[in-house]
Order: C-alpha cells, then sequence, then structure tokens
C-alpha cells in the first residue's frame, strides 16, 4: 500500500469518512449523504482508492485475537516491525516510542495460542522479549471508528443495517465453504470490488454473491475496513494507550471513553493492564486533555501512553511496503 505524506483536502476527508461508516455504500449514496455532485463524488472517490493512499478491504482470520508487546534488541525494532507485518496473523502493528517498541495484534485460535507464544513469537529475529495478552472483550474496532468529519445526519443516511459486533472468543468455528473463502479473498483484495465482478471471479451468480455476502456479514466472517494513515484526516498525534482500572469502574470508565471520536480502537485485555486504547487526535495537546483532564480519565488507577512512531501494518494490510525496497530501483 502506498501512503501520501500529505493531509487529503476536506472533501477526500469526508470521501473517507463516508466509507468508514459504509465501506461498500454506492458512490451515489455517498454523494447524496455529502451534499455534493455525483460526478464529482465518483471521480475523487475512484481517485483516492486508486492513489493507495486509502484501501478498503476485508479482513480474514481467526476468532480469538492477542495482543503482542515485544522489547526489541538496540537497533532491530524496526526489522521486527517489519518481521510481525510480513505475517499472515498480524492485524496491525506498530512501532512506538516506549520500551516494549513494539505493540502489534495477532489473530490466533485458544488451540493455537501456546504454539504461537512458546515457539514460533520467540525465535522472530530481534526480539529480546515478548508479553502476550489475550483480548477479553472489543469495545470499539477500527471499522467502527467515525472520525469527527461528518454530522449525524450524514452518519445515520449512510449507516448500512447493523449486526452483532465481532467478539474474540478464540473457539474454532465451524468450517466455511469453498465459495465463501473465495468471496474472501477477493473482498482481503479490494472490499469494492462490485458484486458482478465478485461473482466472474467465484464462478456464480450474482444473486448467489449476494446471498453468501449477507451471510458473511451476518456471522462476522467478513468485516471490512478502510486502511488509511489518521494523519492524512488531521489526527496527526497517535498513541497506545494502557490504563488500569477498578473492576468497580470498569464499565462506567468504557462507556464514557467511547463517548470520544478520538478513540480509533479500544479492548479488555487479560493483563495486569485492564485496557489497550488506540487514540487518534489532532495534535499532542489534545492527546494531553484526552488522557488527563476527562471524566473517564479520572476513573482510571494509571494510565500509560506511548506515541506511535509507525504503523507498518493496519487492519491485516503492509503499509510502505513498496517504498522498503525503492533504493533498488
Amino acid at each position: 500500500m502506498r501512503q501520501s505524506r500529505e493531509a487529503l483536502d476536506p472533501l477526500s476527508c469526508r470521501i473517507t469518512a463516508a466509507l468508514q461508516v459504509n465501506p461498500r455504500a454506492p458512490w451515489a449514496s455517498i454523494a447524496d449523504a455529502l451534499g455534493e455532485p455525483e460526478r464529482t463524488v465518483t471521480r475523487r472517490g475512484r481517485e483516492l482508492l486508486e492513489s493507495g493512499s486509502v484501501r478498503v478491504v476485508g479482513v480474514i482470520g481467526a476468532t480469538g485475537a492477542v495482543v503482542l508487546r515485544a522489547r526489541c534488541h538496540v537497533g532491530m525494532a524496526r526489522a521486527v516491525a517489519v518481521g510481525l507485518a510480513r505475517r499472515d496473523d498480524t492485524m496491525f502493528v506498530y512501532a512506538t516510542s516506549g520500551h516494549e517498541e513494539c505493540i502489534a495484534e495477532i489473530l490466533v485460535d485458544d488451540a493455537h495460542l501456546a504454539d504461537l507464544v512458546l515457539d514460533d513469537l520467540p525465535s522472530v529475529s530481534g526480539i529480546r522479549r515478548i508479553r502476550v495478552d489475550p483480548i477479553t472483550r472489543v469495545y470499539r474496532s477500527v471499522r467502527e471508528w467515525r472520525p469527527s468529519i461528518l454530522d449525524h445526519g450524514q452518519v445515520a443516511a449512510l449507516t448500512p443495517p447493523v449486526h452483532e459486533g465481532y467478539q474474540p472468543d478464540g473457539r474454532i468455528g465451524p468450517e466455511i465453504s469453498s465459495l465463501h473463502r473465495s468471496i474472501l479473498r477477493v473482498l482481503a483484495e479490494d472490499a469494492r470490488t462490485p458484486t458482478s465482478e465478485i461473482a466472474r471471479v467465484v464462478g456464480t451468480t450474482v444473486n448467489t454473491v449476494r446471498r453468501r455476502m449477507e451471510t458473511l456479514e451476518q456471522t462476522n466472517k467478513s468485516r471490512l475496513r478502510v486502511v488509511v494513515e489518521p494523519a492524512l484526516l488531521g489526527y496527526a498525534a497517535e498513541a497506545m494507550v494502557w490504563v488500569k482500572v477498578a473492576p468497580r469502574h470498569h464499565d462506567n470508565l468504557v462507556d464514557l471513553l467511547l463517548e470520544h471520536s478520538e478513540v480509533r480502537y479500544a479492548v479488555a485485555v487479560a493483563g495486569s493492564e485492564g485496557l489497550l486504547i488506540n487514540f487518534a487526535c489532532s495534535d499532542r495537546v489534545t492527546l494531553h486533555e484526552m488522557t488527563t483532564h476527562t471524566k473517564w480519565s479520572a476513573l482510571a488507577d494509571s494510565i500509560s501512553v506511548v506515541s506511535v512512531l509507525r504503523a507498518t501494518k493496519r487492519s491485516g494490510n503492509r503499509l510502505f511496503a513498496s517504498e522498503s525496497a525503492a533504493y533498488l530501483y
């Protein structure tokens, strides 16, 4: 995935936010919700996707997830991040300013967790020490992030039917059909592929594809995401925040936390820190206010903030991959 270094213009930000609400919304529906000419939205939307700055993809993976914190040997943090990003089971990989230089989310069923922790991850070159905490509850996924770009009416106009949210229970689910797998592979590459094109690729009818895609959505086998750097949308200060909270305050803190649009991702983890939150703020001043002078932060026993220095992978998609070997050409 290619990445622009410059922030997107206002219309591109609004189109991206619309895709975040409904990744497969027709350009005409997005234009209507935004109050913009359909031809303009269609042209700009296609240019945005073709540039590589924004991608719409489907997520495929296990039903369980863990958070990895890796302490690296001196000078090896970048290599560790790249190595983790190359793995098919990593959802995000961030190099951070903390003493644990890499943080990643890894999809893994409980049946394979021991092999991952005891054998697989320790063999990654450059890692000095690891800590792995299972995710026990997802309060906000990146799919559910709604940056403060659209108003409530625009979001409501674009919001598709809501299915039960995905929770990483770790169980190995029933085997899915080969047709479902074929559809998921197409969506993983480009989740805005027209239904007619998906039908042609997988060798079935359009109506069959529509029915199977609805089933995949309802069962959370298909989880569509917009992949974009928050900085391109005006959120230049990104951080991972670990929060310790007493059980009696946990639910209230989460409710207050989720009122803030700066929260991209929030999960409960089975470890000494109860919550992991990914914040995307306009600047460091806002990040400081968010983690020190808010109602939710007042309920926390402790808060640890580490800046995201570089995202090597988001939503299962490697970033800057083409740039990493640019010196060869």
